[in-house]
């Protein structure tokens, strides 16, 4: 008995062994694959072996591209070998009849088809898509030709809805807007399903003022990461999705003809009106959160960011040249409001469950003239000014209550409320305004109301008075602040009531017209000059979606 034990111990050995030696066998051989894959996606002929434009299923003009799984879009070799191998079939004359179109060429847009073609004459292009149930989407493209007209047609199409049968009009037009001739296609894109809903809810409001043109852009939609941005028309239904890597956008940055957005929580890319990735940008050690902003002036983007291994989170600012690719590290607050970091009392895990002390909370940030910058503290509930950013970086003021800078050195900094109301509270999307009395300006920003500073658990919020909690609320508002700089005071002058969201929204004003979005109520929305609701748009999520934006995108893919 006690032989045959032994005899089988021996057999569960040497199986045991043979197991763990297949194991490591497998799992080198993987590594080597990974070695060699990662070898590959360097390597220029490699890449062009394993990229192919053939037809689709989507019809039988459309044609797409077919590559290695181990190839992503974000591989500026993929994007160069793509564009040479359009530029290989465009040799042959494709007219309006007979185009050439391939959905999503350069992997940036999922609800995209480029199209290329000649004419004779110069001509611009017109372009519907037509889906049953849905009002059409029209727009006139934009080309690289003078007056918008050209013989050599070359555009990326965005509008088409995933899940649907689309048809596609194209209508060539004149100089004189007449039409020349007209096309009809038939798409069928019900087997490519989009990842969010293709049409929201909405809810009309009591102005009668129509919407603002342009597309509402979603940033990260349900979570920060894999959440791509989704661009809704006015009617609530899904035009487009940017494909990202790893991590949301905060806004999208339109320089000349090219659009300019992080794709990763440590790069960006800059994509063209086609779709392809132009160039792309690495922040080094640092990683972005919430905000960035372009300074136009000096070409660089202003990013809030974290520094890999600190012990802080949510406390830097840095630059990132858009001409060099240098990085530099502009600002850490603890250097400027060192009393403030010394009053953080360090909870148990911080709101993304680590260990760093998260004792500012910057989430937003504006540029002016190219020297000075305006932050928005959430921990702190505090505007915070601070000029010669690039030179000699100091603070200029601060805007809050008073309660907040009790026993600091910092209360001769603070700006005085003009007038009898309530200052913000976790306020986001703090936005500069130019006005004519160079001693005056505006800020605005989404005042969320809320209650919430995890470092300061003994915060005393009686100067707060109906101000909500993390999960619930009655409103948050538009707030609008008129500054004096002679005065140093800042008095509010307009304010808009607005669903309550503790957290994750926007506030934007564009041609007299704001674009809001409430984050934990699951909706933005458009209001008119007076602050009357014209539309709201109603989502699901988990959880919810960072912010929204509305953009126009003239120059980059419409008249």
């Amino acid at each position: 008995m006690k032989e045959n034990n032994q005899k089988i111990l021996i057999v569960v050995l040497v199986i045991g062994v043979l197991i763990a030696i297949s194991y490591l066998y497998i799992t080198g051989l993987d590594k080597l694959d990974k070695i060699e894959s990662q070898k590959n996606l360097n390597r220029k002929d490699w890449i062009e072996e394993h990229v192919k434009i053939q037809d689709s299923v989507y019809g039988k003009n459309i044609k797409e591209i077919e590559y290695n799984e181990n190839i992503v879009p974000f591989n500026m070799l993929y994007q160069e070998v793509v564009e040479e191998e359009i530029e290989k079939l465009c040799k042959d004359e494709y007219s309006i009849e007979e185009p050439l179109m391939i959905y999503n060429p350069y992997g940036t847009n999922r609800n995209s088809i480029n199209i290329y073609f000649h004419t004779d004459d110069n001509l611009k292009l017109e372009y519907t898509i037509k889906v049953d149930g849905v009002d059409d989407f029209t727009k006139v493209l934009k080309n690289e030709g003078e007056d918008n007209l050209t013989t050599n047609h070359a555009y990326q199409m965005i509008g088409f809805i995933m899940g649907k049968k689309n048809k596609l009009i194209l209508t060539l037009k004149n100089n004189k807007d007449e039409i020349v001739t007209t096309e009809e296609f038939n798409i069928d894109f019900t087997t490519n399903k989009s990842s969010v809903q293709t049409k929201l809810k909405m809810e009309s409001g009591e102005s009668k003022e129509e919407l603002s043109d342009g597309l509402f852009v979603m940033f990260g939609h349900d979570k920060a990461y894999n959440a791509n941005n989704y661009l809704y028309d006015n009617n609530g239904i899904l035009r487009a999705e940017l494909i990202l890597e790893d991590y949301r956008s905060d806004r999208i940055i339109f320089l000349d003809d090219e659009m300019i957005y992080s794709y990763k929580e440590d790069g960006f890319i800059r994509v063209n009106r086609l779709g392809k990735i132009e160039d792309k940008y690495s922040i080094g050690d640092y990683t972005m959160h919430h905000d960035y902003i372009l300074d136009e002036e000096n070409e660089n983007l202003l990013i809030l960011a974290n520094k890999v291994g600190a012990d802080t989170i949510e406390d830097r600012v840095i630059s990132l040249s858009l001409v060099t690719g240098k990085v530099k590290e502009v600002i850490d607050m603890k250097d400027y409001l060192i009393e403030l970091y010394d009053k953080a009392v360090k909870p148990e895990k911080n709101t993304y469950g680590g260990d760093e002390l998260d004792w500012i909370h910057l989430n937003s940030l504006d540029i002016i003239n190219g020297e000075d910058i305006v932050l928005s503290s959430r921990e702190l509930s505090t505007i915070i000014y601070v000029k010669n950013i690039y030179r000699n970086p100091q603070i200029d003021y601060l805007m809050t209550d008073s309660s907040v800078l009790e026993k600091t050195t910092y209360k001769d900094l603070n700006y005085q409320k003009d007038g009898d109301f309530v200052s913000q509270a976790g306020q986001h999307t703090i936005t500069y305004q130019g006005k004519d009395d160079e001693n005056q300006y505006y800020l605005y920003m989404y005042n969320n109301n809320y209650q919430g500073a995890r470092t300061r658990p003994n915060f005393d919020w009686k100067n707060y008075p109906g101000t909500g909690t993390y999960q619930e609320g009655q409103e948050s508002y538009y707030y609008k602040y008129l500054v004096d700089k002679n005065e140093k005071t800042y008095k509010l002058i307009d304010k808009i009531s607005l669903p309550y969201s503790s957290i994750v929204s926007s506030v934007e004003d564009i041609n007299n017209h704001y674009i809001t979005s409430s984050g934990m109520s699951h909706c933005f929305n458009e209001y008119d000059g007076e602050g009357k609701m014209i539309r709201q748009f109603n989502y699901t999520s988990k959880k919810y979606a960072y912010r929204v934006f509305k953009y126009e995108f003239k120059n980059i893919w419409f008249l």
